[in-house]
């Protein structure tokens, strides 16, 4: 029988604290950072605004994130999703009862390196993450 190794979702998150410790930031901090935008800022157009968010929120320097999804709500909605705002997804994933408003950014172009170039496209649609001690520490995607 051939061995299996770690989940790869459970290496990337294991890196991502890595890189957030390392960074001083917690795990929930990190998110905060990463995908909670609210009140949205404001853009003429999906693209600035990803071009922008995604340089002032740290995600272009040194390599350009592929893709990274805003949500347009309180911290303290979303945190709601750990609680009784949220069912079970198996492990620590728990998907929304609620829909929220998102903005997704993917790089565009095929180099990773800065200038970093996004488009953008909005939806609102129910969300699956990542909790750990009732906090959201990892956005997993769109339902």
């Amino acid at each position: 029988m051939a061995q299996r190794g770690p989940h790869p979702t459970l290496l990337l998150v294991l890196l991502a604290a890595c890189l957030a410790l390392a960074r001083g930031e917690t795990l929930y901090e990190k998110f905060l950072r990463q995908h909670v935008d609210y009140p949205k800022t404001a853009a003429p157009d999906t693209r600035t605004y990803c071009n922008q968010m995604m340089q002032r929120r740290g995600m272009t320097s040194p390599v350009c994130k592929f893709t990274n999804t805003f949500i347009h709500a309180s911290a303290a909605s979303i945190t709601t999703i750990c609680g009784s705002g949220g069912t079970p997804a198996g492990g620590n994933l728990r998907v929304s009862n609620a829909s929220f408003a998102l903005t997704t950014c993917r790089l565009q172009g095929g180099s990773q390196r800065p200038p970093c170039n996004y488009n953008g496209g909005t939806s609102t649609q129910r969300i699956r993450i990542a909790c750990d001690g009732g906090l959201p520490v990892h956005y997993d995607g769109a339902i």
